[in-house]
């Protein structure tokens, strides 16, 4: 302003030399103010240099004019910016550990769908919004990308082939596809993200005895709060071993993506069919439990009762085979029997006893048998054979006993005695009765026979059973631990959409208001009820009457009013508006810009 008013020559007016005086009050107090800011020392050379500039070209008609438009939108940008900020999406990798090339491709074809795709400064991964990677990715798809993940596997081995490849990169490169189809297959598994396999397979020899065993290792990564369970690790190792050759089982290895061994080539076997065992028998303890609950609950009560079994089961498989001999005692049965009778007749043959006198010859002839009928009876030979099978009474059985056997029932039984209910529905037995202090022994005794008889007990079982009656305490509440609200996503959420409103807010009011007061200011008309003139007063300074200054300063001072453009216009003399502009310049300097710019004409 200070620069406006001392630039007096561009006042159209006529030359006359209450003119002169005015404009050289003027241009006297502007360089008043001027040598007053330079000798405080409030600035510097130079930034009284940057400040005249600036302030030389904020006065400009056309900058003064457009500086509100300029102000405001500025400031909604400063807010579309900070919502901008706040509001942007979460980005996401399309596809991790992407080829070079296929990222470029991806990027390009990305840029040219309008999906906002950016590079990763640290992991120089392909991003793209969260709310779009299902879409993106099915794009990428559509065109073919990424190549080299399509390429890989086996469909590799047909690339870049030629008569001089060695064999020892045809092995390479074949060892490579199979890692990669079996890290495909194993990402097929519902629960498995990502999967990476590697295989060890050296060069077999042809003698048997010195070949060397494969061996495979598989990292496995699963989806977010999924677990990988065992059975699945047991497919992986199969499916692995059965897909290399002179793999075992036994030399797989699965990692999961925290350095843990899901594998165990000595005990999976055991501890699988443990945990089968174990899950067996926490059912059968979980029966007998709800077993016994329901029985106690509607007599002591609900929650007055607590019960926990334990039992031992046998999981020994026996198979036995029996072989029985007489098992109805019927002694020995004779199977089959051979009789053989062999008989011989000799008419003339040598009889008597060697040695003897009538078997000597020369000597008489002894008397030979006869007879009864005179006939000389001849000699015969007879022999008999019997051959007789005797057997048994033989019986094979052959058993087989399945594990799962109960060996042992242990019950452990915790009534509340304090929720005994009353025993009797007159008035003095219940207050004698709750004067009573827990369970007696009947009571106690009837409550074991009854929980025998839910479990089946027998005693030659070793079972045992034990109740006990005592007072619960009363549960604690425990305070649940609350998360920081600087960590709650959706605290720090709303605290920045706060943020942004209250920074706007402050904008607003301590930024675009003090820079904006000026000019509406300037621009206001009047000052309201307050500053309004009367009738009277306007119709004195249309008359032109010559009133002086000091005329004016006492008809205007007890109206608290102020000179307006209005009343330039509405001066009839020369000599008005010189005592206006003085008076104006008296009272209110920063009035005077908004005088001169009405009396100021095109040259």
């Amino acid at each position: 302003m200070a620069t406006t008013l001392a630039n007096p020559a561009d006042v159209n007016v006529p030359a006359a030399a209450d003119n002169s005086q005015a404009a050289q009050a003027l241009e006297s107090r502007a360089t008043d103010q001027s040598s007053a800011l330079r000798q405080s020392g409030a600035l510097s050379p130079q930034a009284q240099g940057a400040t005249s500039g600036i302030t030389s070209l904020l006065v400009q008609p056309a900058v003064r004019k457009s500086m509100p438009a300029i102000i405001v939108l500025m400031a909604v940008g400063l807010f579309l910016l900070a919502y901008s900020w706040i509001q942007a999406p979460p980005y996401k990798a399309v596809y991790p550990g992407l080829g070079e090339s296929d990222r470029q491709a991806a990027y390009t074809a990305l840029i040219g769908s309008d999906f906002s795709a950016k590079i990763d400064n640290k992991s120089g991964e392909l991003m793209v919004p969260g709310d779009r990677y299902h879409e993106a990715r099915i794009f990428l798809a559509s065109r073919g990308l990424p190549q080299g993940a399509a390429a890989g596997g086996m469909s590799a081995l047909n690339e870049d082939t030629s008569m001089t490849t060695s064999q020892f990169m045809e092995q390479v490169r074949y060892v490579s596809a199979m890692e990669q189809e079996l890290a495909q297959s194993i990402i097929q598994i519902g629960s498995i993200k990502s999967a990476r396999v590697h295989l060890a397979s050296p060069k077999q020899s042809v003698f048997v005895r010195s070949r060397t065993p494969a061996k495979a290792s598989v990292v496995v990564t699963p989806f977010g709060g999924r677990v990988i369970s065992s059975s699945q690790v047991q497919a992986i190792i199969h499916m692995v071993a059965s897909s290399v050759p002179y793999l075992s089982a036994d030399n797989v290895s699965v990692v999961d993506q925290r350095g843990k061994l899901l594998t165990d080539a000595n005990n999976f076997a055991s501890m699988q069919l443990n945990s089968e065992q174990m899950a067996h028998k926490q059912r059968m303890e979980e029966t007998y439990r709800n077993r016994i609950d329901a029985f106690l609950t509607p007599v002591v009560g609900l929650g007055n009762v607590r019960s926990e079994v334990d039992i031992q089961i046998d999981f020994t498989e026996i198979e036995s085979t029996f072989e029985e001999y007489d098992g109805n005692n019927n002694g020995p049965l004779a199977r089959s029997e051979i009789v053989t009778l062999e008989q011989e007749l000799l008419a003339d043959a040598a009889k008597g006893i060697p040695g003897a006198e009538s078997n000597i010859p020369g000597g008489q002839t002894p008397v030979t048998n006869q007879s009864l009928d005179g006939k000389d009876e001849g000699m015969s030979t007879r022999s008999s054979q019997t051959t007789r099978n005797y057997e048994m009474d033989k019986a094979i059985r052959h058993v087989k006993r399945q594990g799962g056997t109960l060996e042992r029932i242990s019950v452990a039984v915790v009534i509340n005695e304090a929720g005994r209910p009353p025993t009797s529905l007159n008035t003095e037995e219940a207050g004698a009765a709750s004067n009573q202090v827990g369970y007696s022994d009947e009571d106690i005794q009837r409550f074991t026979n009854l929980v025998k008889g839910v479990v089946g007990f027998k005693e030659d079982r070793g079972d045992i059973i034990t109740i006990v009656s005592t007072p619960f305490e009363e549960p604690t509440f425990v305070e649940e631990e609350l998360v920081p609200w600087y960590e709650n996503n959706q605290i720090t959420s709303m605290l920045k959409s706060a943020g942004a409103v209250i920074a706007f807010i402050a904008l607003i009011f301590f930024v675009i208001r003090p820079v904006m007061k000026p000019f509406l200011a300037s621009n206001s008309s009047s000052l309201g009820k307050d500053g309004e003139l009367t009738q009277a007063e306007l119709s004195m300074l249309e008359s032109g009457n010559n009133a002086s200054l000091k005329d004016l300063k006492a008809k205007l001072k007890p109206k608290k009013a102020t000179v307006s453009a209005d009343m330039l216009n509405t001066a009839n003399t020369y000599d008005d508006k010189v005592a206006l502009v003085r008076l104006l310049v008296a009272d209110d300097a920063g009035r005077v810009a908004n005088v001169l710019k009405k009396m100021i004409r095109p040259a």
